[in-house]
């Protein structure tokens, strides 16, 4: 298949993955410049068609993390406890980074596409554009499996920085270990805009608590790109963000997951697993199943709950499509705050028994009501 074939094969698919962005990749990096004025104009257009492909793939990418954490974070009792202000940080971030790849996407003339039922992500199921495809990411409450899921999401090219790292479960069927990585896919990315160098404009563009800056040039895209790698799977040398208070995603998991604090020795100049850290009490909520939970099938006050839930993640997803459409900042505001009422119908969710499921409670669905 000849360069231009590789590209426009992308191109005709709607919501294509990340194996299939990778050979659109190959054949802009390819291309000619040679060529004459007309031909590279042509050319220009359709690979920045490309790169809008790839960032919506990376918005609805980084939104897919965002209700499997956030039942995690829900799940555990004492709001206060380190294992909740970890996840909550990890959240936090997941929507900046989804913001920032917004605000890229919107930096050459793309709109995210956030309400639209094609992009928006089902449970349990898989990640979006084809990331470690045997794995599939599930809602449910906080426990080892889920901690190991959520490591196998963010997890890095290489795990580096300690010495005593051990496999966790194994949670990826089929995975061979060739699969794409998250940041991998970032830094394809950040080449097709090196090579492209597009014009950018901050027309439609957000800035806030999270969403921190607007894309101007390539410099920006650089800062951007590195910020959301080093906040996911950390560096290429080191599993810290900022220090050992400000672990990358995947090492706050695997923290989590083998209940002992990351620690620096500076005698060997390594890190190693340390002190003890407490599994946090948790709800033990059930996963949810395909679907979700049906009316008919549960009481009216836990179907009251689930339904006022979907319909605030409904409003949210709304208010996040208008953000870089046509409600702006304003409409970014309300999106927080939305996103942080879904916390009042999820909680009490995850405090109700199912009957006949041994003490497992119920949980969220995240379910689109399409208008």
């Amino acid at each position: 298949m000849s360069n231009q074939e590789q590209i426009q094969a992308v191109l005709e698919h709607s919501n294509p993955s990340i194996p299939q962005l990778m050979q659109g990749l190959q054949g802009i990096l390819a291309v000619d410049d040679t060529r004459s004025k007309q031909a590279n104009e042509l050319q220009q257009e359709q690979h920045l068609s490309w790169l809008r492909k790839a960032l919506q793939t990376a918005v609805t990418l980084e939104f897919s993390t965002i209700p499997p954490y956030l039942c995690g974070l829900w799940s555990i009792k004492e709001d206060t406890h380190n294992a909740a202000k970890s996840i909550r940080e990890v959240v936090q971030e997941e929507m900046l980074h989804m913001a920032l790849a917004c605000n890229m996407l919107a930096a050459i003339g793309g709109e995210p596409k956030i309400a639209e039922p094609e992009f928006i992500p089902s449970y349990p199921g898989h990640l979006p554009g084809g990331v470690h495809p045997g794995l599939v990411v599930g809602l449910s409450g906080l426990t080892k499996h889920s901690l190991a899921v959520f490591m196998e999401i963010e997890r890095p090219l290489e795990v580096v920085g300690h010495e005593d790292h051990e496999a966790h479960e194994h949670v990826e069927e089929g995975h061979d270990g060739d699969d794409v990585t998250i940041g991998e896919f970032y830094d394809a990315i950040k080449e097709a805009f090196h090579k492209l160098d597009p014009p950018m404009t901050t027309d439609d563009q957000v800035t806030g608590p999270l969403a921190w800056t607007v894309v101007r040039n390539l410099e920006d895209v650089d800062h951007v790109i590195d910020l959301i790698k080093d906040q996911g799977e950390g560096s290429d040398v080191d599993p810290t963000d900022t220090g050992l208070d400000d672990l990358a995603h995947y090492y706050r998991f695997e923290e989590l997951y083998e209940g002992q604090k990351l620690e620096w020795d500076p005698v060997k100049e390594v890190f190693y697993h340390g002190a003890t850290l407490e599994f946090p009490d948790v709800w033990p909520m059930a996963p949810v199943p395909k679907g979700g939970y049906l009316q008919q099938d549960v009481s009216d006050t836990v179907w009251w709950h689930l339904d006022q839930f979907d319909k605030t993640y409904t409003r949210l997803l709304t208010l996040l499509q208008g953000t870089w459409t046509r409600g702006g900042q304003a409409s970014f505001v309300h999106a927080i705050d939305t996103m942080f009422e879904l916390e009042k119908y999820a909680r009490p969710l995850m405090a109700m028994p199912i009957p006949g499921q041994d003490g497992a409670t119920y949980g969220p669905c995240f379910r689109y009501q399409a208008p």
